[in-house]
């Protein structure tokens, strides 16, 4: 650990996040109470411009497989040299584990692991404290309906079963410009700050636009946020136009493609 980390303990990240106020920034989901990803890290850099967050892979693989065929992602968050790390079962928007599930539901876990992760170190702590979901319950302990576990001891002389009708897929929960919509911005002092601020704009931009018009949809709701960048960090700003016309330019010529 360099001497620059060594000067901020753990304590003081800790004690600096439990005192911010989530709670303008939360919403109400199928009875709990969610931070969204695109808040929370606005919120984690707002107060540590350097933090680093990684998605781990498995042989190439985004999230790791499990013996009964559902899977699981996991994040490490380095924090001024602390890091933290967290696992997350791939759910679906009931929260129920996923068996092979598609890229969509592994990105959306990543980033709610990437939430549960930002919590180690305090930052929405009181959200997840209110859970319940931590605790053993029976419909936990029910298989997905497209994998059972086999049997140790089948019946011989079994009549054959029928087939299973297949299962339809999860129903995926269509993407909402509020999660990728920044808050009010807090004044941006470091030229760092703002490097990673442009870099977290394309990120989320990449991540929900698919075609030019939601592009243009995601500048909109994040305009204040980029009048700060245009108005006092000019070379920063530069770089996310040009960021931007790169992308609009890919999300045209994949839509001409189509």
């Amino acid at each position: 650990m360099s001497e620059e980390h060594k000067k901020v303990l753990f304590k003081e990240i800790w004690e600096t996040f439990r005192a911010v106020d989530v709670s303008d920034y939360t919403e109400e989901k199928i009875g709990l109470t969610y931070l969204s990803w695109a808040r929370a890290w606005m919120l984690t850099v707002d107060n540590y411009a350097n933090a680093q967050y990684t998605f781990h892979d498995f042989d190439g693989v985004p999230y790791r497989t499990l013996p009964d065929g559902t899977a699981e992602v996991v994040t490490s968050v380095n924090i001024e040299g602390h890091i933290r790390s967290m696992p997350l079962p791939v759910m679906d928007y009931k929260n129920n584990s996923i068996v092979t599930p598609n890229a969509r539901q592994v990105n959306d876990n990543r980033m709610r692991c990437l939430v549960k992760n930002l919590a180690m170190f305090g930052l929405g702590m009181g959200v997840f404290a209110v859970w319940e979901d931590h605790l053993p319950s029976a419909e936990k302990d029910v298989q997905p309906k497209n994998k059972q576990l086999p049997k140790a001891k089948p019946k011989p002389k079994a009549k054959p079963k029928p087939e299973p009708e297949p299962q339809p897929e999860p129903a995926v929960k269509p993407k909402d410009i509020e999660d990728y919509t920044l808050g009010e911005v807090a004044e941006i002092t470091s030229a760092e700050g703002a490097e990673g601020l442009v870099g977290f704009l394309l990120q989320m931009a990449s991540e929900f636009a698919e075609n030019p018009d939601q592009l243009k949809d995601f500048y909109r709701k994040n305009k204040a946020t980029i009048d700060v960048l245009d108005r006092d960090w000019n070379e920063q700003y530069e770089k996310l136009r040009v960021g931007f016309s790169e992308l609009k330019n890919k999300l045209s010529t994949t839509e001409e493609v189509k």
